[in-house]
């Protein structure tokens, strides 16, 4: 059972329900952690996150874990490493680390998906099952983080896409037992230990404090107020950085480029407005930042399919 081969050792603030080799983890309103013991000491998780920052969750004896595979499927996820990095993960990404976080985790949209596979260091002793689907976790390892690497990005991503897409799909449904996960998993595992991964070191692109700092004042600054049309350019200068830099850094702290995050929150507050208010569209369009009520409507429309007042007449329906 999971309380017997692996314990959860979380803070006090979190629940735990524990089902035989399933335990569900969640913290108020702000994360649902669902974890599966697929085979003794490899576990797998499903993490949903409605939070910017959530407290550090570790299994028993941290330290036996040799190996995480972690792929954001929404939102990015940031951890703080412990040579004084930022490392994000971001949507679509799948990350593969032998190193934990130092504190608690991030996520600066406030929303995030992403499903965690923990490799402990007695699931080697278990060779029997994984030697017959030709799973050598020593090897994995051996390929994923040589050069000394202790996180590594898969550039070739595609080659999961499918069966990550599976797991998410019968999760979302409230179907996937646990031999469906198993087969899925193993196969995750199988393609990391035949080598068939092309992978970067997850330090490139990793931000230093100030840097992240920087990236959080900036969408501060364009957000708080989307009436204010202040450019890239100038909340660089005063920086003192470049335009080039700070873009850099937003995307690597948001998952997205600064023109697509903001057209997202423009999106999101007029709908807002126009679902609860009674402005004019031309009040609300300069409201989230527009020019003119036809840019605004034009932009509204190619997104979601529908023009603001159509959008406002099937919301008071709805």
């Amino acid at each position: 059972m999971l309380t017997g081969h692996a314990k959860i050792k979380v803070m006090e603030k979190y629940i735990i329900k524990k089902d035989g080799l399933k335990a569900e983890i969640t913290l108020k309103d702000a994360g649902k952690f669902v974890l599966y013991e697929i085979f003794p000491r490899i576990l797998f998780a499903f993490n949903e996150v409605n939070a910017s920052v959530l407290p550090k969750m570790t299994t028993d004896r941290t330290d036996d874990c040799i190996c995480i595979a972690n792929y954001a499927a929404n939102g990015t996820c940031g951890l703080y490493s412990s040579n004084g990095k930022y490392i994000y993960l971001r949507a679509g990404e799948l990350m593969i680390s032998n190193e934990q976080a130092e504190r608690s985790f991030e996520y600066p949209v406030n929303s995030y998906l992403g499903i965690e596979i923990f490799i402990l260091r007695e699931a080697l002793k278990n060779e029997e099952l994984l030697s017959f689907f030709k799973i050598d976790i020593e090897q994995m390892l051996h390929i994923c983080l040589q050069n000394s690497h202790t996180t590594v990005i898969v550039e070739n991503v595609n080659l999961f896409k499918n069966t990550i897409n599976d797991i998410l799909m019968l999760y979302e449904k409230g179907i996937l037992d646990l031999s469906l996960l198993r087969l899925h998993t193993f196969y995750i595992l199988r393609m990391l230990t035949a080598g068939a991964v092309e992978l970067r070191s997850g330090y490139e692109g990793a931000l230093s404090k100030s840097q992240v700092n920087m990236a959080r004042q900036a969408e501060h600054l364009l957000t708080s107020d989307l009436m204010n049309r202040e450019t890239i350019a100038n909340i660089a200068k005063d920086m003192g950085i470049s335009a080039t830099s700070l873009k850099n850094y937003f995307r690597a702290v948001y998952g997205q480029n600064i023109s697509e995050y903001l057209k997202e929150k423009r999106i999101e507050e007029a709908k807002r407005l126009l679902g609860e208010t009674s402005l004019p569209i031309s009040d609300i369009a300069n409201r989230v930042g527009f020019e003119s009520q036809s840019k605004f409507t034009a932009m509204f429309h190619n997104t979601l399919g529908l023009t603001p007042t159509e959008f406002r007449r099937n919301s008071h329906t709805a």
